[in-house]
């Protein structure tokens, strides 16, 4: 070997270790940054060269930097987050339901329907007093206004997740175009890819997981297709956008712009959200509806066929048109007057028999409701909205240490361990010293040759 092929050998080291060590540096400057992937200068032996006594080495060569990543941990996590996200956006919006019932306590819908039966059967041990004709009424006036704000709450809740998921679609657009752009950066950037552009990618997907199901496809080209519901979201440098439709019939959905369908987000937040606004809240609405329905359709039957202080027969107590938890309101009789109250069996109202009938309505079971009494009625409705809501928690739980396993099993793939990466500088420092030092012995033969001649 030549002194000029040794010292080649040697500058290709400290060239190549150089820019080891600076790849090393990176890593312990980006430790804490997220979505950062531990990075490694791939080394490979220098083309040999050949002479007259055979192969001769040429020294090292740096390839290219390759980044520390599993896509089936990243699968798995972005698959966890997407039901993370659903439970978490479906306990957070059934909560703020439920904390609107105001149950249990004494403000509550349940307590307003006890305190009704609970005023008319007081009202039929004493049925000409005027106080008990107004308590009836206030308790009346009190229930109404509970079925109003439940009602209210509910659509106060579809309207906020009808916006929440505008918000969110937009974000999937803007996620979606981000993830494209990066595609034609990292195909333009060759071969070697970049890890920096690479990481962003991954950190979007992340994010974009977290709103929907998505499917990503790894090319070979080191661009990447995303697919959710079926349908291709990005495709290499292109993305589509999806926009939210609105139906009377099919409530609140997504689909792709320039077309009328649907797609199905599979999970996220937005999946949520849809099952939510579409499906979920609506029912429950139309369980409040049904209750009232009953409150005014079997308190109507009993007191139209008693008799006011003034011997009037055939008075609705309620507005028998006013059949929903957002528009039930007492008569325009009973409003007029709590004399109107229809307490007793005969004219004049002393003897309080239909009262005590009305009173007595709460416990009896019904067939619109299912065999079940007002009460009951009410008592499965709550409990079922905090069995969702409790379920939704446990999910939430769940899916959630499932999240944090599975990142903490990239983190042992991507993530940068000063301490290791410490060792490395190190090794990579002594690595430069060494090719260094084969400079200086070079560079001694070369004198020493000089000398002799």
């Amino acid at each position: 070997m030549s002194l000029t092929s040794l010292l080649g050998i040697a500058r290709s080291a400290l060239m190549v270790h150089q820019r080891a060590m600076t790849v090393t540096g990176n890593n312990v400057a980006n430790a804490q940054t997220p979505g950062y992937s531990r990075q490694r200068l791939e080394l490979t032996q220098a083309t040999p060269g050949w002479s007259p006594s055979g192969s001769m080495g040429r020294g090292v060569e740096a390839n290219t930097i390759s980044r520390a990543r599993d896509v089936f941990f990243d699968a798995a996590y972005r698959r966890d987050s997407s039901l993370l996200n659903h439970a978490s956006t479906s306990g957070d919006i059934l909560g703020q339901l439920e904390a609107g019932l105001g149950e249990p306590g004494t403000a509550g819908l349940g307590a307003s329907i006890d305190n009704l039966f609970t005023a008319f059967g007081d009202l039929a041990n004493d049925p000409t007093s005027n106080t008990s004709r107004m308590l009836v009424s206030q308790a009346a006036n009190r229930l109404t206004d509970r079925f109003h704000q439940a009602d209210t709450n509910i659509t106060q809740l579809i309207s906020d997740g009808i916006g929440r998921l505008r918000q969110q679609t937009s974000e999937v657009n803007k996620l979606a175009k981000q993830i494209a752009d990066l595609n034609v950066q990292i195909l333009a950037a060759g071969s070697g890819g970049s890890p920096a552009l690479e990481d962003q990618r991954d950190l979007a997907l992340d994010q974009l997981s977290g709103l929907m199901s998505i499917n990503v496809v790894h090319l070979d080209n080191g661009t990447v297709d995303v697919q959710t519901g079926g349908s291709p979201l990005v495709n290499a440098g292109s993305s589509y956008d999806l926009t939210v439709r609105l139906s009377n019939t099919l409530g609140p959905g997504v689909g792709f712009a320039g077309n009328t369908g649907r797609i199905d987000p599979g999970g996220g937040s937005m999946k949520a959200l849809i099952d939510l606004t579409a499906t979920q809240l609506p029912g429950y609405r139309a369980q409040l509806d049904k209750l009232a329905k009953s409150v005014v359709e079997q308190v109507n039957n009993i007191h139209k066929v008693g008799y006011t202080l003034a011997g009037a027969t055939s008075i609705n107590f309620f507005d028998p048109t006013s059949i929903t938890a957002g528009s039930i309101t007492l008569s325009d009789d009973i409003k007029a007057s709590n004399d109107a109250i229809a307490a007793g069996d005969t004219p004049g109202g002393g003897d309080g028999g239909n009262a005590m009938r009305m009173g007595d309505l709460v416990h009896v079971p019904l067939i619109a409701l299912g065999n079940l009494s007002l009460r009951d009625y009410y008592v499965g409705f709550s409990s079922a909205v905090g069995a969702a809501v409790s379920d939704a928690q446990q999910q939430a739980t769940i899916h959630g240490t499932l999240v944090n396993n599975d990142d903490a099993q990239r983190q042992q793939v991507s993530g940068v361990s000063v301490d290791e990466e410490m060792v490395n500088l190190i090794s990579q420092q002594q690595a430069y010293g060494a090719a260094a030092r084969l400079i200086s012995i070079a560079s001694q033969m070369s004198q020493e040759l000089l000398n002799m001649i």
